[in-house]
């Protein structure tokens, strides 16, 4: 790395490390100004910060080698993670979470199942759901940067004793050192510096991102392209896993060349995970912090704009990607290393193949990637151990001063305990698997159910969570011998596992659920009147309409349309810029089409039908 680019890194990891200490004082004012920033932040900064902490650079990574392996077939794996979420949050559900009022996802499972025993176990079977995810998340985003670190910062010259050090070593202590200055920034400024530092991140990622997607739309030659696909799709060593006549496609096969490899039987993947995707959408926020997003919006009018250009953000980020997979397919092929570790062509195409100043700026755009999500999910864990584990159990009448500086103490926690993660754990996309794949099916069936039937328990709310905990869990130490007993390799297929973990989960929810009594229906009358949610709520509906005949239900059939409007605007938003940057023009010409047919239809029908606003709910001092 040049002094240039060094230069240009350091100055802005010291910019936003300044802005954090900045907002300290703001953020000390108490644990809604700390956790949601008052709710005086506007809208468009909230989305922008919360399109910037998915953009991070370990799932970008991980998307880079997804296209190396798939070509564009790669992006129906981006339905694992549910990419195309944002358009749930747009057609309805960033307002049905902005109704609520309350300051934690946690504290929303008390507002649905309300304050009983059956709502505070619900309660904790969320939050217990919340610090694993967040704080395996904080494991898996180290263990990218530290294989991103580990290309740019010269440890072995700055301190020649560690000269002997092995790669993943050097690794681990880059993770270690960028996390923690890191984590200065988040554990003194709370939600209001993450989201200032976030807008400033947004801008600073997306000049970079574009940059780099423009490099490799100049860059591209088709001819060494395919000679680079011909090459990697060879020997037991291949990272390009799909025939290179299909690499541009985007119509999956139904099997894929390599037959070895973990996706051999694409068509089932796609459906398993395609099916994973759109129940995450409509299970809602079930990556935790951006459920707090929403939260800290005004009101419903703009917590559905932010769900808007939450998505619109985040579109720089694929043709980046797919740039960044173009130049690295042409430079690993023409490398003599074997055995490449395709998870690695992100930081080596920056490391090796972008010029001075560039480089430096690009560095900058993907730190700040990894920043926005890192300080998302150690803010997001810490407010869940403080506001629902250590505020309502251990000491319920500490003063506002004291939870702030127990904030501080838990985010700490958070960043140690990833840290801890990171050097027992090596592979990306191992660890998205498994948080995402694994324990994210487990517990779809219940989050689905708490939105669109009125009859789900808390109690069988939580059961379904824990069941779905465990198993998978248990999953982890059991998947390879099962998969060597059936003979599948090292790893069971994840078209049986996605299945079994959702069921069980499910199943344990229903079963608990009729087992035991419905929250109170003043409770649910209450969530439903202010949520107004869709879904099979006929006995509460009669139960309003007895105290007020004049009641109507919100229709859902507008926001469906928009959803499925804003599912194909979004995703030819993504697609195409790829498309073009791969100098693949009908393609691309397809997909603007789609863009703006789908954007005069939004703004013709759902953005004219946005509320104006709703008055701002006051704090909820009542749910302790």
């Amino acid at each position: 790395m040049s002094a240039v680019d060094l230069a240009i890194l350091i100055a802005y990891i010291g910019a936003v490390v300044t802005i954090g200490f900045w907002v300290k004082r703001r953020a000390s004012k108490g644990l809604e100004s700390y956790f949601l920033g008052g709710r005086e932040l506007p809208w468009w900064m909230i989305a922008m910060s919360g399109s910037s902490s998915y953009f991070d650079i370990t799932g970008t990574m991980w998307i880079v080698s997804m296209f190396v392996a798939y070509g564009f077939n790669g992006f129906w794996i981006q339905w694992m993670w549910g990419f195309l979420i944002a358009a749930f949050y747009l057609a309805y559900m960033g307002k049905w979470i902005r109704r609520s009022g309350v300051i934690t996802g946690s504290e929303w499972m008390v507002y649905r199942f309300g304050p009983t025993r059956s709502g505070d176990t619900a309660r904790l079977a969320y939050t217990t759901f919340a610090v694993l995810t967040l704080t395996t998340f904080i494991g898996y985003t180290a263990v990218g940067m530290g294989k991103f670190g580990g290309q740019f910062l010269p440890i072995r010259e700055w301190v020649p004793i560690l000269a002997d050090w092995t790669p993943r070593n050097i690794d681990r202590l880059c993770a270690v050192l960028i996390i923690s200055l890191t984590g200065a920034y988040v554990v003194v400024g709370g939600f209001t510096g993450l989201t200032i530092v976030d807008f400033v991140q947004t801008i600073v990622l997306t000049t970079g991102a574009a940059m780099i997607a423009v490099l490799g739309f100049a860059t591209f030659d088709e001819q060494p392209v395919a000679a680079a696909l011909a090459k990697l799709a060879e020997g037991t060593n291949r990272i390009v896993q799909v025939n290179p006549v299909q690499w541009y496609s985007l119509l999956p096969p139904w099997q894929i060349e390599n037959q070895a490899d973990q996706y051999a039987l694409f068509g089932a993947v796609v459906i398993a995970f395609l099916m994973k995707g759109l129940l995450l959408g409509l299970s809602g926020p079930e990556q935790l912090y951006d459920f707090q997003k929403f939260l800290a919006t005004r009101n419903t009018r703009e917590a559905s704009l932010a769900g808007m250009l939450w998505g619109i953000c985040h579109t720089v980020r694929f043709p980046m990607a797919m740039a960044i997979t173009i130049i690295g397919l042409v430079a690993v092929a023409g490398s003599t290393e074997t055995g490449f570790d395709a998870e690695k062509v992100l930081p080596y195409v920056i490391a090796h193949k972008l010029p001075p100043v560039l480089k430096g700026l690009a560095l900058a755009a993907l730190i700040a990637a990894f920043m926005a999500t890192f300080g998302a999910m150690v803010n997001g864990s810490a407010s869940y151990l403080i506001r629902d584990i250590y505020q309502r159990y251990v000491n319920p009448s500490a003063s506002t001063r004291h939870y702030v500086r127990a904030s501080y103490l838990a985010s700490i926690l958070m960043i140690l305990i990833g840290i801890a993660i990171s050097l027992v754990s090596s592979s990306i996309a191992t660890m998205i698997t498994w948080i995402l794949g694994f324990l994210g099916s487990a517990v779809l069936v219940p989050n689905v159910l708490r939105w669109y039937w009125w009859r789900i328990s808390g109690y069988g709310f939580a059961a379904g969570m824990w069941t779905g905990m465990v198993f998978s869990l248990i999953q982890t130490f059991l998947d390879e011998p099962i998969a060597g007993y059936m003979g599948w390799g090292r790893s069971v297929p994840v078209y049986y596992v996605i299945p079994v973990l959702a069921s069980v989960s499910a199943a344990a929810c229903i079963i608990v659920t009729l087992l035991t009594r419905p929250p109170d229906m003043n409770t649910l009358a209450h969530f439903y009147r202010t949520t107004k949610p869709a879904g099979r709520w006929g006995p509460v509906v009669e139960y309003i309409r007895r105290t007020n005949p004049e009641f109507r239900k919100e229709p859902f059939l507008p926001d469906i349309a928009a959803l499925v409007v804003g599912l194909f605007w979004l995703g030819a938003m993504y697609v195409g810029p790829s498309y073009l940057v791969a100098h693949q023009w009908l393609p691309a010409g397809i997909c603007a089409l789609m863009v703006a047919v789908g954007s005069v239809v939004l703004a013709a029908s759902w953005y004219r039908r946005l509320e104006s606003g709703e008055p701002r709910p006051a704090s909820p001092k009542a749910i302790p």
